[in-house]
């Protein structure tokens, strides 16, 4: 299995002969929204011209339809007829916007010898969920693969870690960003819960994405890295790649 950060939560992951694009979010660096008020995010470049980003791609995992996890130039940019898998809750929407392959996930799906579910999760405390709305995770396991836990704009919270608990991932994705909305947060897993999903994870290795790209994020790249150099407890299994890293499990 291989998985390339591009920026922010958009991935690519290489496993089982499919190649799948995570959560597209395109847009040009300063032309997207302000989700704090302070800047325009996205706050960085695409590591790569979009045209490469998506050649070869498979299918597109959706797991929400906020702004930076599908947007309008993902939307524009992917030929309609490309497989689109999403929640159920999402569907409808994604059908409207053109695209003619979509498949709603429900119990699991197989994708080639590729298998596919959702899993839960919380988009912050409970006093921002009406604004946030429900998301979703992905768990992505086939034979003689590692077993992916893509987990989502989630906090660690009791749907998390009964999938760490019953699932065994051996590698774990967590957007670790923070973020307030209004003040209230945070929206995703700040460093201490992080770091307590690393704690719950066993053996695996936990990636932290969703960084260095929004507005409105209160944890960032810096942060993790003077956590490893303090020797946190937990630290030694986190990877923070790079936008446009490209990392072998």
């Amino acid at each position: 299995m291989q998985i390339q950060l591009i920026r922010s939560a958009t991935l690519i992951v290489e496993m089982a002969g499919k190649r799948l694009l995570i959560d597209p979010w395109l847009a040009e660096k300063s032309k997207g929204r302000s989700y704090s008020g302070r800047a325009q995010s996205p706050l960085v470049d695409l590591p790569l011209p979009v045209e490469e980003i998506l050649q070869g791609v498979d299918a597109v995992l959706i797991s929400h339809l906020h702004s930076d996890h599908f947007d309008d130039v993902a939307q524009r940019a992917l030929p309609k007829d490309m497989p689109i898998f999403c929640h159920h809750r999402d569907a409808d929407a994604i059908r409207t916007i053109g695209f003619e392959a979509v498949r709603e996930i429900g119990e699991g799906v197989a994708l080639g010898k590729l298998h596919i579910r959702t899993t839960e999760g919380q988009h912050g405390p409970p006093e921002v969920l009406e604004d946030m709305g429900e998301v979703c995770g992905f768990l992505l396991s086939s034979e003689g693969e590692p077993k992916l836990y893509w987990a989502g704009d989630t906090i660690l919270c009791s749907a998390v870690e009964d999938v760490l608990m019953t699932e065994r991932p051996d590698v774990v994705v967590v957007h670790g960003c923070g973020a307030l909305w209004d003040g209230k947060g945070p929206l995703v897993m700040d460093a201490e819960m992080v770091l307590g999903t690393a704690g719950l994870a066993g053996g695996a290795q936990v990636l932290v994405t969703h960084l260095d790209a929004v507005d409105h994020a209160t944890v960032g790249r810096a942060d993790f890295h003077r956590l490893a150099t303090a020797g946190a407890r937990g630290a030694d299994r986190i990877v923070i790649p790079a936008d446009g890293e490209r990392l072998s499990f």
